[in-house]
């Protein structure tokens, strides 16, 4: 089963939070302390690829979820009539749906 998602406990100190799973675009990663999503830029960043890193720590025995939420809505790519079709925007579509096939499946057992 895929990781499209990653459960922590804070620990009133730690401030940097890996994650496991492979996303689109930055805007696909949704991060939550106690169920509040929290804002970018104002209380995380993206230390790198992988990382997020708050910007205070999160409190002993909070809990820190970082998830992927892949829109379902827009494709990431549209063709019209006439023009190129590049192999990245077939693939960038093929992955957004993937992602959001295994989104789906995972939250239907939770």
């Amino acid at each position: 089963m895929a990781t499209t998602k990653n459960q922590y406990t804070g620990d009133g100190s730690t401030v940097l939070f890996p994650f496991t799973f492979p996303y689109i675009e930055e805007s696909d990663v949704v991060v939550s302390v106690d169920d509040v999503v929290q804002t970018i830029l104002t209380e995380y960043i993206f230390s790198n690829a992988t990382t997020i890193g708050f910007t205070s720590a999160p409190a002993d025995g909070a809990l820190v979820l970082i998830s992927r939420v892949t829109s379902a809505d827009n494709l990431k790519a549209t063709f019209f009539p006439g023009s190129a079709i590049r192999a990245r925007d077939l693939n960038d579509n093929f992955t957004q749906n993937l992602y959001v096939t295994q989104e789906s499946v995972i939250n239907a057992g939770d």
